[in-house]
């Protein structure tokens, strides 16, 4: 639905995306800047452009659940834009898995 990138001159040097298919789950994603542009204010500024975007969106009545997967020990990142860790009271752990093609695994009929 939205991305977000950073350069510097050619050269990109963060970026973030928001998933979203118009309901009210979001997904913020890959939030990525170079290891040696960190601490510039870069991520949180995709970050607030990608927040400021959906607020766009709002309209009477409505609200979106945003949902990401924070790196471990970058969750205070996160909560500065009032992101709250899982779990907690009212939610469980972020769950993931890969799922990798393999050629033996074909489907010809759902």
């Amino acid at each position: 639905a939205y991305v977000v990138g950073c350069y510097d001159g050619e050269a990109a040097v963060g970026s973030a995306r928001l998933l979203w298919d118009g309901g009210y789950t979001v997904y913020l994603t890959d939030v990525m800047v170079l290891p040696e542009y960190q601490g510039l204010g870069i991520g949180t500024k995709m970050v607030e452009r990608c927040m400021d975007f959906l607020r766009a969106q709002l309209r009477p009545g409505w609200r979106f659940k945003v949902h990401l997967l924070a790196n471990q020990g970058r969750e205070g990142f996160y909560q500065r834009f009032g992101f709250v860790p899982r779990p907690n009271e009212n939610a469980g752990p972020a769950m993931d898995q890969w799922i990798e093609w393999k050629e033996e695994e074909t489907t010809d009929e759902i």
